[in-house]
């Protein structure tokens, strides 16, 4: 036997638990991407979602970002898009400026736009400062459990379309853009 001897006992892990951490949440959360891309790609061409033509839920939230909250007539007979974030979501803040040139482009054809968070009044600091930092102007509910669950909100950013006859008629797991179920929801009489 040589006299090299492996001590198993002083070794150091090659990754510190901080690095060990962070790379256990890289790999769920491209887990978790990987997953949601799968089953976009499993769907048939414009495959309506769980959601399509059923009534949204209520629009409640414990408090609102930006202004005051919408009243349920200011938003009768409007189209509608919601938008599910979180304040430590960095795909949230990824998507916010296609969200907020969406909104300039169907802001004048009366689309309304509605943010939503589940985060509470204990985190309305780091809330209004997402608000701040992506430039978001339109009303964002915080507080929004009930009406985050009513609509099966798995995951984050997450948005739909409401139509003028309060129904859901497009969610992100939808083969069709946006764009074109806005334009549909609008042509629509109301």
């Amino acid at each position: 036997m040589s006299g090299y001897r492996y001590d198993t006992v002083s070794e150091k892990s090659p990754m510190p638990g901080r690095s060990l951490l962070v790379m256990i949440v890289l790999v769920g959360l491209a887990a978790a991407a990987f997953t949601v891309m799968f089953k976009r790609e499993m769907k048939p061409n414009h495959a309506p979602s769980n959601f399509h033509a059923k009534p949204a839920p209520a629009i409640k939230a414990e408090g609102w970002l930006n202004g005051p909250g919408p009243t349920d007539d200011e938003l009768k007979g409007k189209v509608i898009v919601l938008d599910a974030w979180a304040y430590w979501c960095g795909p949230c803040r990824a998507a916010a400026p296609e969200l907020i040139a969406l909104e300039r482009r169907y802001h004048d054809r009366g689309v309304v736009f509605l943010g939503l968070t589940s985060e509470g009044e204990d985190q309305l600091a780091n809330s209004r400062r997402f608000i701040e930092v992506t430039g978001i102007t339109w009303p964002n509910g915080y507080g929004a459990v009930e009406t985050l669950q009513a609509l099966n909100s798995d995951f984050i950013p997450q948005m739909w379309v409401v139509d003028r006859q309060n129904r859901i008629v497009w969610d992100v797991s939808s083969n069709e853009r946006i764009e074109a179920a806005l334009d549909r929801a609008l042509a629509e009489t109301p």
